[in-house]
């Protein structure tokens, strides 16, 4: 829902975005729908980063930090000018960290951090008014997975569903085994660094990415500009991971796959008397292949057979997408008096995407659905392979054989409107009007008929929001204010469906009706020479308006009127600096940040096992740097009360697990520049 931009360069998948933040100049971030000025539609938000460009004069800096679990970040980057017109930019970091997870079973550790990124830009100014900026970046990432923390257990059948016969489907005695094994057992302790894994597999990735981009700006005439942004990005994963919490086969992915992405943007912009204009048009191609290994060798529900014939263990579902954007877009901001702006802007983009999906498997596959296709059919059918695309027909039930093959097509207009008012030099209140579009997909699933294979639906939302700022006491207080209302239509959260042979199957899903209201405040005060306080506070009041579904205790039930998932309704940050010089070249500095979350939940309504507690963390830092910039020693703590919290906790499989984030962690920091 949110897009994410280097220099207004598109990372079109969220897996992109691991090197974006080195080297940077600065941060934008723009809130509510986006895409009239500039990249693809967003219902969100976006988030531009900023890289420091190429400098016409000799610049290089560094800086190292080694922390707890023996973590070392280094970051460097050397500037400067090649010739008159032309100057390049080098910058690369490194992380590099042992363990922080502990079995709690066994004598074993997980969380090794291995990792590059590099950027390399230059920027070539042949002439006034003609620009053109190179960009080559990209990092690897050999850091391990992350395991789950295994909460207790939500059995797909218990032991009623094997005294019942599991609807025919499962040996009973097999899955009454299973279950046993299970009610074993351990729980993990209510410790960030507890978890548990499997025993027999190497839970790491081996992911990279890079992206070449140029940027040509050319001044037409003295009030219009040109603008070009061309862009390829290469993408692959290779990773294992855990998600059940325990040492069984149960919920284990091993996934490869690739994106390859191209997009073009051109932009005329320019000044026409009160009128500030922008007419701009892109392109976008991502070609995705994707394929995951899901293991579920011990899971309640993939006994299904009668012994001796096998049981299913592993299953590969591989996708494509191929897909294809073209938009059109505009914006006009109009001074009418020297105190009224208006706003005004549209899209209309399209949008294709060619999909495939196929499901092959072990033997225990392969066995397991030539046996279930031949009795629901009703006919048997010719024998299956390790290459057979297994999912059945949802008419028919006999194997498809062939990679299932499907077409989304869509389009929207996307628009904003709005009024900005400057009641004096240190007030201005604005209103603002916009709807905004998130493009549908394909699901990703192992599905055992064809009907799991249907898209989810591009989601829209129409936003509302009025606000004002205001600089104070001699602009020492910056205060912002603002109040928003968001329509969802179809909105996209992640349910389940429920397959007729794998039971629960995680899926997004579309929410038909869904609306927040919410208001935010901010503040910035500089009180004394020296100190700088910053502070925010978020309420969001989700709502569901009507969506009957099942979520993710698998319970089938109308939702109307409940929150919707990882939506908290308290959001504060704060953070504090204090300056204060101790010679005539020397600084020292305190500062500490603070970030409190209310609890929230991963799924639709009341659901224990879903559930997002609320947290506070607390960081500090402290130090000395000279008066001119050039250096700086720092020591800090992150988390460092300790607080014992989790980012997602969710029901899959046959258990009930949660991702904890980070004890604490403290350590010291040295920055040198040499400009």
């Amino acid at each position: 829902a949110v897009s994410v931009y280097v220099d207004q360069v598109p990372l079109a998948y969220g897996a992109f975005t691991q090197g974006a933040s080195l080297d940077l100049e600065r941060v934008e971030i723009l809130k509510g729908p986006q895409g009239i000025l500039f990249g693809q539609n967003s219902t969100g938000g976006a988030i531009n980063y900023i890289a420091a460009k190429p400098t016409s004069t000799f610049e290089a800096g560094l800086s190292a930090s080694y922390g707890r679990f023996n973590t070392f970040d280094g970051e460097a980057f050397v500037s400067g000018p090649v010739s008159d017109t032309l100057a390049v930019r080098v910058a690369g970091a490194i992380t590099d960290s042992g363990p922080w997870q502990q079995n709690y079973t066994r004598a074993e550790t997980l969380g090794k951090q291995k990792s590059l990124r590099g950027r390399f830009s230059a920027l070539w100014e042949p002439s006034d008014g003609v620009s053109f900026l190179l960009s080559v970046n990209g990092w690897k990432d050999k850091s391990d997975t992350q395991a789950g923390q295994l909460q207790g257990l939500f059995l797909q059948l218990d032991e009623a569903a094997v005294a019942a016969g599991c609807g025919n489907f499962c040996d009973t005695v097999e899955t009454a085994r299973r279950i046993d094994v299970f009610r074993s057992q351990e729980l993990a302790p209510q410790n960030a660094r507890a978890a548990n894994w499997g025993t027999d597999r190497e839970l790491d990735r081996d992911d990279g990415f890079y992206q070449i981009s140029l940027r040509s700006d050319v001044d037409l005439s003295d009030a219009i500009t040109l603008t070009s942004i061309t862009a390829f990005s290469k993408y692959n994963e290779n990773y294992d991971v855990d998600r059940d919490g325990t040492a069984l086969s149960n919920a284990g992915v091993i996934a490869d796959g690739n994106v390859k992405s191209f997009s073009q943007e051109l932009r005329l912009s320019g000044d026409a008397g009160i009128i500030n204009w922008l007419l701009g048009a892109n392109y976008a191609t991502n070609d995705v292949l994707s394929a995951n290994n899901v293991l579920t060798g011990d899971s309640t529900n993939t006994a299904i057979l009668p012994a001796p014939l096998p049981w299913i263990a592993n299953s590969v579902t591989t996708i494509t997408q191929d897909i294809e954007d073209i938009a059109v877009f505009g914006n006009i901001d109009a001074a009418v008096t020297d105190q009224l702006t208006l706003l005004g802007g549209a899209r209309y983009t399209q949008s294709k995407n060619d999909y495939t999906s196929c499901m092959t498997g072990d033997i225990g596959m392969q066995v397991t659905f030539g046996v279930l296709s031949d009795v629901l059919s009703g006919s048997p059918g010719a024998p299956v392979g390790p290459d057979t695309c297994l999912n059945m027909d949802q008419a028919t039930f006999e194997t498809i054989r062939t990679p299932f093959e499907d077409r989304l097509k869509e389009d929207n207009f996307s628009w904003r409107v709005g009024a900005n008012y400057e009641l004096n030099d240190d007030t201005l209140l604005y209103v603002l009007a916009s709807r905004g579009y998130k493009s549908g997909s394909f699901p990703t699933v192992p599905a055992s008929t064809t009907a799991q294979f249907a898209p989810v639906t591009q989601e829209s939302v129409t936003a509302f929001e009025v606000g004002a700022k205001f600089s104070l006491a001699d602009r020492k207080l910056q205060l912002n204010l603002a109040g928003f209302h968001y329509i969802y239509d179809d909105k996209q959260v992640r349910g389940l469906v429920i397959d007729p042979v794998f039971n629960q199957l995680e899926q997004l899903v579309n929410i038909p009706k869904s609306r927040i209201n919410g208001a935010e405040l901010e503040l910035t005060a500089r009180p004394i020479e020296g100190l700088t306080l910053r502070g925010a506070v978020t309420y969001v009041d989700s709502k569901v308006k009507a969506f009957t579904g099942i979520n993710n205790e698998r319970i089938l039930a109308d939702y109307s009127g409940s929150a919707l998932p990882f939506s908290p309704k308290w959001h504060v940050v704060a953070d504090m600096n204090y300056v204060t010089p101790v010679t005539d070249s020397l600084d020292a500095y305190v500062g500490a940040n603070f970030l409190s979350n209310s609890g929230t939940s991963s799924t639709l309504g009341v659901a224990p096992s879903s559930v997002i507690d609320s947290f506070k963390t607390v960081d500090l830092r402290a130090g000395v740097k000279s008066s001119d910039g050039r250096w700086s020693i720092g020591i800090w703590g992150r988390n460092v009360f300790n607080e014992y919290y989790w980012t997602n906790q969710f029901v899959t499989q046959d258990v009930v697990v949660r991702y904890a984030a980070k004890p604490a962690t403290y350590g010291a920091t040295i920055k040198y520049n040499f400009n």
